[in-house]
């Protein structure tokens, strides 16, 4: 389908916003930034969008799909349930992205969704849909009791390493991230839920 001049400026804004939300986090995403990414004059913001704030509700939609896109074509390939749970793990910590100015652009993001209820939203969007990948892989495997606090401990220790990689003294890699967290979900599982979810998927 052919898009409008004005959806591609639109994505192009978003996009232009996101690479100024890397750089400056939340708080310093101004007008004058997303139109300079953009390669556009600031006036024309307003044109395109009702406000900086709906510009920014894009851009983070945008920014988690990003992410998103390369979890669901990691987990598209794997061979089994095993590789699809390495592959959200993996998916989580694009090495390309896996950096101080992007982990504290994240971090601003955190803070800025505990007084807009707009990122709160968003934010339990992209936990619920991150816990239900994560149940995918391992239901039946996890007993239903167990399961819960079995998806909470994945999805708090990839929130916990993008937390660490924006502290200033940090040296995580995003290899290192994923042996740490691939290393706790195998004392989780254990051998014999490992080699139950490495069966080929039916």
């Amino acid at each position: 389908m052919k898009r409008s001049i004005e959806d591609i400026r639109r994505q192009e804004l978003i996009e232009g916003a996101y690479r100024a939300f890397l750089q400056h986090g939340i708080d310093g995403l101004t007008t004058a930034r997303i139109c300079k990414e953009a390669g556009m004059s600031p006036g024309i913001l307003s044109y395109y969008f009702k406000s900086k704030d709906e510009v920014l509700f894009w851009m983070v939609r945008h920014a988690n799909r990003v992410i998103m896109d390369e979890v669901a074509k990691r987990m598209k390939a794997a061979p089994n349930r095993w590789e699809r749970l390495l592959a959200i793990i993996e998916g989580n910590f694009p090495k390309s992205l896996f950096e101080q100015n992007t982990a504290n652009a994240w971090l601003s993001f955190y803070v800025a969704s505990a007084r807009d209820p707009q990122l709160e939203r968003l934010q339990r969007l992209f936990h619920r849909r991150l816990a239900s990948n994560i149940s995918s892989c391992v239901s039946g495997i996890v007993s239903r009791a167990d399961l819960p606090g079995f998806v909470e401990t994945v999805a708090v220790l990839i929130d916990g390493c993008w937390l660490h990689r924006a502290a200033i003294h940090s040296q995580t890699t995003s290899a290192g991230a994923i042996a740490l967290i691939t290393n706790q979900v195998e004392q989780l599982l254990g051998a014999t839920g490992i080699s139950a979810m490495k069966k080929p998927a039916k």
